[in-house]
């Protein structure tokens, strides 16, 4: 014990007594302007090659104080939008620095210095592949629970979908497209350099309230976020980012004095939109459809009674500093939301601490912690469970739901009343998490730099749910209590190495292995037949257990090395060693190469003498990588995994249905990028534009086997899927002076998906089976039965004048053929085809930004086109009454029994999923030193959601049945509809 004391007191005199000798205390400061001449707020400031640094305060000073040995040093300063500034500084006896410094446009953002891997720093013109970044403030004033929910609109090549309106509703985000049939297209998250879990767990039994895990993250916390596309990017991050990476920065401390920043808001939540319902106050006196005898009767709308206007506040403070070498970061935050579903609530507490040290001259230390605790009330709802809007789509809404004088709620249908749900069912969610990293380093020469990152995420979801005695469905009760625990390791150690070879070239080699566990644990106990006034399964009459433990791991290296060229041309190869636990020994480590070029034609002299008024930058661009995807299959799936099983107190196990692979490898992805990006007109204009393709083969899928083998199934590396797409982003600032700016963003993508090789032609994958994987189409499109039409395209009638589906048989290549019978009327088996599509044409946005002294104003439309919803609502409503098509049958304008007949008809709700939504809408003013002690006050009022342009007949286009299902999407079934928001806040920074 006594030499180990030894060893780490020499140890710390190494690192700390070293970095202290012949030092002096400087203070450097300045002011900073941009283009215009007008005060520069939140520039970086940052000694080159140290964790020293500052932001600049709203009328653009900064201050470091700092110690440091006589000498030069380079003072860098950053910021989105603003051409990259290095100034020399010579420290000496002088004490007290000044600099300041004028940044100019950089409209495509070129001189930004990127994260492209973990710790690896490069400028954006290096790079071959796409790379884009969204600031703090534009996620912290987006009126959005999550993080994810606010990239929406932003950046080109990224589809954001929430799936429900529920207070926490679960968010899916595609960059570009699907790239799996059974595994997750969602991309690498990545917080501080930490590998995070954004899983949707169910721990209720009901996928429409299934949250993402980043709604643990308070969006206030966020510096920038930046994302990347393409399998290019796979060769540094690894397999894991084959879908593209969302790298997310959280807030630090910069040296100076104190900052402390105090926000609060308060948001209103309301419905947007009611969906017609049967007002007709009639009701058909008897079941047969050819009685057309109507009787009064008194209709319900279901709908006030179910939804409110509700509110929600949100508060938030942190405080920031640092002197001399150590600087710090802490917030907490308190969230809380209610829905507009009845009984619907989140909340959530969340704080952070950050340190940053540097120990000496070469090392310097990070250390972070995240904690967050949340709870939310639900109702089940949706797709494949009873809830509260599937009995209104079940439901004649003749019945009133009111209970009577005893407290009995009526039979509305099969599933119990409406509000029985809202007023005794108890369903809720508990999670807690931790996201935990140490960071170290070490710049032992010039250009040499070595970084190590230890990182740690646990979360915990615990799930209850409690139905009471006497309830439609379950007569005897039932209550459950499902738990899920999932914990992430990550070790990464990195090293880059930059040096001029001569004046032309210079040469960056970057190498790095990291490491990556993750463990799951999942505990659920559920029992029905309740005790009388008990909502636990403590006593349940029956029980059920379930207990399930998994573990991966995963490894890689990578060596990558890149060249300059007059600091106009880079050329970068790379090559990545990947592992998995998940498949077997002979296949689980695999090699991706990668390699990229980008060239700056407008530094060349010819460029400049001959478009360089009008074109001042030009940018071309490729990049070329290999991938796999690791999450086609689970931890054991390619072994035969028997079943344990309890038979009258014998323990025993049962036979699997699918046999085990060992030779299974993982999913292999091939994308080529080629891109420009441009500035016109004295950088007034930015234009950014990709096209890529994606070649995905070795896909995971189950083959038949036959009988004889024993088995059902194999799983096998045999489908092959492929993506085409365009990307285009345009910047651009049509006004610009002192007092008033306009700013400009759109955004256009769009993306062919198409999937082949797959054995029996096609298989569901969703959508009770009606969304199907299937050779030739889009992953996801519906499959089912359509009209009868005549020739002439008109619907084909029955002899009652009513729709009914095609019939016939399908040829030798599986096409559907139409018969008829003498009397024209459709004969045979009933027919299948591809009907509707849930991939979208395109996807675009428009953002203009206004900003007139203090005074600021956001405008942001987001635009889904060409996409169709299996609207299984629709579907409902046309059979059991409580729908506009019913009224119609009542009034005389539709033949009764129409809706039953298309009730059988899949084509018959397939509808147009397109809309154009305001998704933002925000004002804010800014106050300046409005009082001693105070460096500002904000004042901002927002507005999310509040109008959809869309021909969907039901609440909204966006929602997804299946939440964040990989393919299966488009789905609409009893779903809460995402709300209208309007939310007033206050910043105040002292």
């Amino acid at each position: 014990m006594r030499r180990i004391k030894l060893i780490c007191s020499f140890s710390l005199f190494i690192l700390f007594g070293f970095g202290v000798q012949g030092q002096s205390l400087y203070t450097l400061k300045g002011i900073v302007k941009d283009y215009l001449g007008t005060p520069a707020t939140g520039v970086t400031v940052q000694i080159k090659n140290t964790n020293q640094g500052a932001i600049t305060d709203f009328d653009g000073n900064y201050e470091l104080n700092v110690s440091l040995e006589p000498g030069d040093y380079v003072l860098v300063f950053r910021q989105l939008g603003l051409s990259t500034q290095e100034v020399k500084v010579s420290l000496a006896n002088q004490t007290e620095v000044v600099n300041d410094v004028e940044m100019a446009m950089d409209i495509l953002g070129l001189d930004q210095i990127v994260i492209t891997g973990a710790g690896a720093l490069t400028s954006k013109k290096q790079l071959g592949n796409t790379i884009s970044s969204i600031k703090g403030g534009d996620i912290s004033q987006s009126a959005t629970v999550d993080i994810t929910g606010a990239l929406s609109g932003k950046l080109a090549g990224i589809q954001v979908t929430q799936n429900s309106g529920d207070p926490a509703g679960g968010i899916s985000v595609r960059l570009r497209s699907s790239s799996t049939v059974n595994g997750s297209s969602d991309p690498l998250y990545i917080v501080d350099g930490i590998i995070v879990n954004n899983n949707s767990v169910d721990v209720l039994g009901t996928t429409s309230v299934v949250q993402n895990r980043l709604s643990d993250i308070s969006p206030q916390d966020i510096d920038r976020i930046e994302v990347i596309k393409g399998a290019a990017a796979a060769a540094i991050y690894g397999s894991r980012a084959s879908n593209g990476v969302v790298q997310i920065f959280t807030k630090k401390g910069q040296s100076g004095e104190p900052v402390i920043t105090v926000s609060s808001s308060v948001n209103f939540n309301s419905l947007r939109k009611e969906r017609a319902y049967n007002d007709e106050p009639f009701e058909w006196a008897s079941t047969d459809i050819t009685v057309l005898d109507k009787v009064e009767a008194t209709r319900y709308n279901y709908q006030d009674m179910i939804f409110n206007n509700s509110t929600g506040t949100d508060h938030y403070v942190s405080m920031s500093g640092g002197k001399g070498k150590t600087d710090y970061f802490g917030s907490f935050s308190y969230l809380e939301n209610d829905g507009i579903l009845k009984s619907t609530s989140y909340q959530r507490q969340s704080g952070r601490i950050r340190v940053n040290q540097e120990i000496n001259d070469w090392i310097s230390a990070s250390f972070g912690t995240y904690f967050s605790t949340s709870k939310s009330k639900d109702q089940p709802n949706g797709g494949y469970v009873a809830g509260v809007l599937p009995t209104i789509l079940f439901s004649d809404n003749t019945i009133d739901p009111t209970p009577d004088a005893d407290g009995n709620y009526p039979t509305m249908t099969f599933y119990p009343n409406i509000l029985e749900y809202i007023e005794t069912f108890d369903y809720s969610q508990k999670n807690n998490r931790n996201i935990s990293d140490l960071q170290l380093t070490l710049k032992p020469i010039d250009g040499l730099k070595v970084s190590y990152i230890l990182g740690y995420d646990n979360s915990e979801s615990t799930g209850n749910t409690y139905v009471p005695i006497g309830t439609t469905t379950i007569d005897l009760g039932r209550a459950s209590n499902t738990t899920v625990t999932t914990s992430q390791f990550n070790s990464d150690l990195n090293g880059s190495y930059k040096f001029d070879i001569n004046d032309i070239f210079t040469s960056t080699t970057t190498t790095g292995f990291s490491w990556q566990a993750d463990k799951t644990n999942l505990s659920s106990i559920s029992g029905s037949g309740l005790a009388l006034g008990v909502k636990t399964t403590n006593g349940a009459a029956s029980i059920t257990t379930n207990e399930s433990r998994s573990e991966r791991s995963f490894w890689g290296g990578f060596l990558q090395q890149t060249f300059g060229i007059s600091d106009k041309l880079f050329v970068t190869g790379a090559i990545r060693l990947d592992g998995s636990s998940v498949f077997g020994a002979d296949e689980r480590n695999q090699f991706y190469p990668k390699a990229s070029m980008s060239y700056l034609v407008s530094e060349e002299s010819f460029w400049k003498d001959t478009f360089g008024e009008t074109l001042n930058s030009f940018k071309v661009r490729a990049a070329w990588g290999q991938a796999g995807n690791l999450t086609a299959i689970g931890p054991f799936d390619r072994l035969s995994n028997y079943a344990a099983i309890s038979i009258d107190g014998t323990s025993g196990l049962i036979a699997p249905t699918e046999l085990g692979n060992e030779n299974l490898r993982p999913e292999r992805q091939t994308e080529i990028e080629f891109g420009v990006d441009m500035s016109l007109l004295n950088d007034r204009v930015g234009v950014e534009l990709t096209y890529y393709k994606q070649d995905i083969e070795d896909l995971l899928l189950a083959r038949t086997l036959s009988p004889s083998t024993g088995f059902g199934s194999r799983v096998e590396n045999v489908g092959t899927m492929t993506n085409k797409g365009f990307e285009a982003l345009v910047t651009a600032t049509p006004i610009q002076s002192n007092d008033f700016s306009w700013s400009v963003t759109g955004t256009f993508s769009t993306n062919k998906n198409e999937v082949n090789n797959i054995e029996g032609d096609q298989f569901g994958i969703g959508n009770f089976g009606f969304s199907v994987a299937k050779n030739g189409e889009a992953l996801g499109v519906f499959y089912q039965g359509y009209y009868a039409r005549n020739e002439d395209g008109s619907l084909l009638l029955t002899d009652a004048g009513l729709p009914q589906r095609e019939k016939g048989s399908y040829d030798a290549d599986g096409n559907p053929v139409a018969e008829r019978d003498a009397n024209g009327q459709p004969s045979g088996a009933n027919l299948s085809k591809v009907i509707g599509d849930p991939n979208p044409d395109f996807i675009a946005s428009l953002i203009n930004e206004f900003k007139y002294k203090n005074f600021s104003f956001r405008m942001q439309f987001d635009a889904v086109q060409g996409v169709d919803l299996l609207s299984w609502d629709t579907r409902m409503l046309y059979r059991f009454g409580g729908g506009e098509q019913t009224a119609k049958e009542l009034r005389g304008e539709s033949v009764r029994g129409t809706g039953t007949a298309n009730f059988s008809i899949a084509e018959s709700y397939i509808e147009d999923g397109s809309y154009i939504k305001l998704r933002e809408l925000s004002t804010s003013y800014l106050l300046r030193e409005p009082i001693q002690g105070v460096d500002s006050v904000k004042f901002t009022l927002t507005g999310r959601n509040l109008l959809s342009i869309d021909n969907y007949s039901g609440y909204d286009p966006e929602v997804n049945m299946d939440a964040q299902s990989n393919g299966s999407r488009g789905g609409v079934m009893g779903l809460v509809p995402i709300p209208r928001v309007v939310k007033f806040g206050v910043v105040a920074t002292f």
